[in-house]
């Protein structure tokens, strides 16, 4: 058996067996699949899944996004950021 197919039934059933409420969930870009999220998200969990330029519009329409929001400096999205500086032997 091809061992992405494999990955794409294998991930939804993990996921309806863990319970992620409260978690953030990553998965590579296997799992950028609509049914996948949509199960993360009826779990109250968050997700970060990587996107590829094979997810054609999907793609397209991130880049535009983030695009015009950078330049923006995201002032219309509730957001936090978070900065981590190494300085000698540790971070700060």
């Amino acid at each position: 058996m091809d061992e992405k197919s494999n990955e794409i039934t294998a991930i939804p059933e993990l996921i309806k067996v863990l319970e992620l409420s409260g978690c953030i969930v990553t998965i590579d870009a296997i799992g950028c699949q609509k049914e996948i999220v949509k199960l993360i998200s009826q779990q109250n969990a968050d997700y970060v899944i990587t996107l590829k330029k094979n997810q054609g519009n999907l793609y397209d329409e991130v880049e535009q996004l983030f695009k015009a929001e950078i330049g923006k400096g995201f002032q219309d999205f509730q957001h936090s950021t978070y900065k981590t500086e190494e300085h000698g032997h540790g971070r700060h």
